[in-house]
This record gives structure tokens, C-alpha cells and sequence, in this order.
């Protein structure tokens, strides 16, 4: 069982601590930025359950899922939520306070300074800072809004929800739900049709990276319920998000006349409107400010980490990666052999020498000849969205184990992630076929943003197509499988909306674009880093070829077993 499938136990053992009942299917689960399961907010979802009011929230919740403004409105909801539920138990709970306190503090400690403050975590701070009993700083408009927040601990769930429906109302001009249910569920929730205010976004602003403590499809809330995008959206100004990805993951490895072909070649079908950038992480000429220069500290921060991860185990992974390397040199030697194959000429095998003279036949002699492996290509292929935030420093240490341990036995291999913001999928090269000494920069590998697998799987083929060696393909990927992006697949009708690129939509695209990949001979194997829940995924993705790794110690068995029977000229899957 893997940290993650650990922890989601976890927290549904809090929620069934909170609700009083070990039977009941938890109605939401929280994991940390950190990945760990925070009790307080699971006890407060497992008292929401006690109450009875997942069926009068829920409809609610859901509604905001369709919103611009999504990840705010259920902030706002949980805050209010909380401080209530916080407040009715609190004489049957004593230590529920004292719970309370103390994720008010991680969470003020993990949101970035005042003045660099969006203003969903803006009101987060000031909100966890009356908590803490704290000097800060509210706005006029923030001390409104949290103190109409501020339920009263004797309010049911109707209350609170139509406490949550007013205060939307009044200060984002959103519909009450009994609105949206009139007008046809939550399609009216857009800013498209509300009256226009400063700030609000729109079809074609840049949906940024994840934050600090943001996770894949959060807005860095409380619970971070998925967020998904407006139905009418449309591309990213090209200047901006240009601007935005470089600053963010480096200069773009491609000419811009190189860049339009490769997306007017790629960006098609369910993939229309998505933008490609590749790049190797080199710093772009022009300084760095603003949101840009936050998210390179980030990265910068977690590359430190993943250094600091790979020193801390150095012995397991160093174990690893001479086992695989030897395993590797093995087969290599063993492709090398001499044989003995028959021949007119050469060193006389007794054995056969009398069918010379009784049967005249000439091939009676031993020529000695060399059997060299084919040539392989190695492609390691790291999902980079934020999924994979609980584990990056692992996979970064994996990585660099494969890598160093294909370069000591001259296995050209190449090592890059992929990720998507605002509809731009980014493919990060750390290290190229021809590069030499550069694994640490795998340690680079960060995890942000979203996951487009199957774009990334058609750039891969399309980098694969750019080498011109003769040899063999081998593509690993290292992924939970879990496709999710909001950028939605455009529609061709007027009468449909855009689809949500995720869930059964999204694992079918990129099991398609797995199979194309197979069809031009690429090899593509999944190192899968998900939980049991998205197994099946995986193998509808990959089919047969996914392995998982329990541990580091089978790191070495597993990849080696994946790489011998393809050093053999000749040999398929």
C-alpha cells in the first residue's frame, strides 16, 4: 500500500470518527498539500454527516463546479461550515478547538505573503486569522463578507445554506439555487451573464499554475473540490500564456516557426484550441516578476527538496542503481558472446570433422563471430501535474536512478515531464539522448498544473519522430493515469457545450493516443504511480503493460525485467 492510499484511509477514518459511524460512505475527503489527511477538517466533513447535511449541500456544492468563480464559492462554504459545526460541538468535542487552532496556523503558514494574495487567499488569511485570535489587515469588503460568514452555531443546514446563497448573492451578484434550478441547473452561474466587475475572470483569461498547497483540479480551498472551466472558453491570449509558460518552465526549445507547425500538426481533433511548449528549463533572457517569479521560487524550493530526499536515501537508491546497472551489463555482455557457428573456414571442429571426408560436406570448421544487441532508445516520461504532489521527490529519485543506470551502460535515454496550463500542455526535457552528466537535472522535476496525457503522448511521438537513429523505441511513463484538464474538448455542435477533458473522455483519448504510438513501433510501457481506484485506467490506457513499483527495492528487478527482452534485436512485445 503506497502513502497516498494510506492516507486516504486515513482521512476516512476521521470522517467516520466525526460522523460516529464506521459504515457510512464518507461524503468528502481531505488530503493536505503535505498528503497527509488533516483530522480537523475530516472530523468537521464526518460532523457534516452526522448532521444530515450532504443532501442539502451537496446540490449546492455541485452548482458551484460550473462557476468562474467555483473554487472561492466553496471556500466561503466550508469556512462558514466549519466555524459553525466547530462551535455546536465544541462542549461534547473539547479538543476540537484545539484542532482548529492548529490548522488555522498551517494553513496561514502556507499562503504566500499578504501583498502577493489572490483574493480567495486573502480571505483565507484573514479568515484563520480570527481563529488564531491574530493582528491582521481586512479590507472593508473582507470584513463583510467574513463577518456575514460567521454563522451562528444553532443554524441547520437550510440556514447555513441559504446563509451561503445570500452572501454570494450580495457580493458576487450569483443567482440562489433556486435560480439556477429554474434556468436550467448551473449554466447561468457565469460571470458572462452576471453584471461585469473588475477582476472577474473571463473565457480567455490565464488560468494559472496551482499555488502553494494546491492540488490537480483545486483552487487551493479548504477541501479543493474540482474546479472545472466555463463552457464557453476559449483559448489563452497567445502573448500572455507565452509569456506565462516561459517564465514559468523556460525558454521554448523550438524556432516559433518550428512551434506553429508542430501545433498545427498536433493541436487537433479533441486537442483544438491547446497550445505545446518544449523546452529544456533554460532561463529566459527578459527578468522574471509577478506570478512567474513565485512559481520558479516553488520550483526551486522542490528541487531543493528532491535533492534533499535522494541524500536522505542514498543507500537504498544507490543499491538500486547498481543492481540495475549490472543487470543491464549483464545482458549486454551476453548479447556480446563469441558463437560458434558453422563454416567453410575457421577453427576445425572435431566433432564434425568426419563428415568432411564421409559425406564431403565443407561446413565442418567453427567461425568465431560477434551477436551485437540491437540499438535501443529509452524515453522516461514523468507526469507533471499536480496529482502527483504528494510524491515528486520520489519520482524525481526514480527517474535519476533509470537515467544514471541506461547512461552507465551507453543506453541513450532521454528524461522529460509534461504538464498543462491554461490549455498550453508544456513538455520539460531534463536530460536528452546525447547529454552527459546532466541526471541531476532531474531534480528539477516539480509537479503543477493539470494533465493532458493524451497531448503529451502525441508530442512525445512527435519528438520520437524527430530522431532519425535506427533502433528501437522505448517509451516509459510514469503517471497515475488519470487524465484531467480544464481545457474542455470543443464541441463541432452550437447545441452542445464542451466536454470536460477528464474521467471516461479523457482515458480514452489517451488510450488512443497509445495506441498510435504503438502502431509506429514505439514500445509504451506505464510505471504507474496512482492508488487501486485508478488501476483500471491504467490498463484501458496502457493495456497489459503496467507494473507497479511497491518499493524501492524492486525498482532495479522491475525496470530491468522491462529493458532486457528489448536489448535483443529482433525481439517484440
Amino acid at each position: 500500500m503506497d502513502r497516498r492510499e494510506m492516507e486516504a484511509r486515513r482521512a476516512d477514518n476521521q470522517v467516520w470518527n466525526g460522523a460516529g459511524d464506521y459504515q457510512l460512505h464518507p461524503w468528502y475527503r481531505a488530503i493536505g498539500p503535505d498528503g497527509r489527511a488533516p483530522v480537523y477538517l475530516n472530523t468537521i466533513v464526518g460532523l457534516a454527516q452526522r448532521e444530515g447535511w450532504q443532501e442539502t449541500l451537496e446540490p449546492l456544492l455541485r452548482s458551484f463546479e460550473g462557476s468562474a468563480r467555483g473554487a472561492l464559492y466553496s471556500d466561503l462554504l466550508w469556512m462558514g461550515l466549519e466555524r459553525c459545526l466547530a462551535l455546536r460541538w465544541q462542549e461534547e468535542r473539547p479538543a476540537l478547538q484545539a484542532l482548529r487552532r492548529d490548522y488555522a496556523a498551517q494553513a496561514l503558514a502556507r499562503l504566500p505573503a499578504p501583498q502577493d494574495r489572490n483574493e480567495g487567499e486573502s480571505l483565507r488569511g484573514c479568515w484563520w486569522a480570527r481563529a488564531l485570535d491574530q493582528p491582521h489587515r481586512e479590507s472593508s469588503r473582507e470584513k463583510a463578507v467574513l463577518d456575514q460568514l460567521e454563522f451562528p452555531q444553532t443554524w441547520s443546514g437550510d440556514q447555513v445554506r441559504q446563509g451561503v446563497e445570500d452572501l454570494l448573492y450580495r457580493w458576487y451578484r450569483r443567482p440562489r439555487r433556486s435560480t439556477l434550478d429554474q434556468l436550467g441547473s448551473s449554466r447561468v452561474d457565469r460571470s458572462f451573464f452576471a453584471a461585469w466587475q473588475p477582476g472577474r475572470n473571463r473565457g480567455d483569461a490565464l488560468r494559472r499554475l496551482s499555488g502553494p498547497g494546491e492540488s490537480k483540479g483545486q483552487g487551493g480551498g479548504l477541501l479543493g473540490k474540482k474546479r472545472l472551466s466555463p463552457f464557453w472558453q476559449t483559448k489563452t491570449r497567445e502573448r500572455v500564456l507565452r509569456d506565462y509558460v516561459e517564465g514559468c518552465f523556460g525558454a521554448s526549445l523550438l524556432s516559433p516557426g518550428e512551434l506553429a507547425q508542430a501545433e498545427q500538426e498536433l493541436c487537433t481533433g479533441d486537442h483544438r484550441n491547446c497550445r505545446l511548449h518544449f523546452t529544456k528549463g533554460e532561463p529566459i533572457s527578459r527578468p522574471v516578476k509577478g506570478a512567474c517569479a513565485r512559481e520558479r521560487a516553488l520550483f526551486e524550493l522542490q528541487r531543493q527538496k528532491n535533492r534533499a530526499y535522494f541524500e536522505e536515501h542514498k543507500g537504498q537508491y544507490r543499491l538500486a542503481m547498481s543492481r540495475l546497472s549490472q543487470a543491464l551489463e549483464n545482458t549486454l555482455l551476453l548479447q556480446r558472446e563469441e558463437d560458434d557457428s558453422p563454416s567453410r573456414w575457421g577453427r576445425l571442429r572435431p566433432q564434425t570433422a568426419w563428415r568432411g571426408a564421409a559425406l564431403g560436406e565443407e561446413q565442418i570448421f567453427a567461425r568465431r563471430q560477434t551477436r551485437e544487441p540491437g540499438e535501443l532508445w529509452v524515453d522516461l516520461l514523468l507526469d507533471g501535474s499536480a496529482s502527483q504532489n504528494g510524491q515528486q521527490e520520489k519520482l524525481a529519485a526514480q527517474a535519476h536512478l533509470i537515467a544514471a543506470s541506461l547512461g552507465r551502460c551507453q543506453i541513450p535515454v532521454r528524461v522529460s515531464s509534461f504538464c498543462s496550463v491554461s490549455g498550453c500542455t508544456v513538455l520539460r526535457v531534463y536530460r536528452d539522448y546525447q547529454d552527459k552528466g546532466t541526471d541531476e537535472k532531474i531534480f528539477d522535476y516539480a509537479a503543477a498544473g493539470w494533465n493532458r496525457d493524451g497531448l503529451a503522448l502525441r508530442a512525445m511521438g512527435w519528438l520520437l519522430d524527430r530522431n532519425k537513429e535506427e533502433g528501437r523505441r522505448l517509451l516509459i511513463v510514469l503517471s497515475d493515469a488519470s487524465p484531467n484538464d480544464d481545457q474542455k474538448i470543443p464541441s463541432n455542435s452550437l447545441l452542445h457545450g464542451n466536454r470536460d477533458y477528464s474521467g471516461v473522455l479523457g482515458v480514452k483519448d489517451a488510450a488512443q493516443e497509445a495506441a498510435a504510438l504503438r502502431k509506429k513501433g514505439v514500445e509504451v510501457v506505464c510505471i504507474f504511480t496512482g492508488g487501486e481506484r485508478e488501476l483500471p485506467t491504467a490498463r484501458q490506457i496502457y493495456g497489459r503493460e503496467v507494473v507497479r513499483l511497491p518499493g524501492v527495492s524492486f525498482l532495479a528487478q522491475t525496470v530491468s525485467r522491462l529493458i532486457q527482452g528489448r536489448l535483443t534485436a529482433g525481439d517484440r512485445l
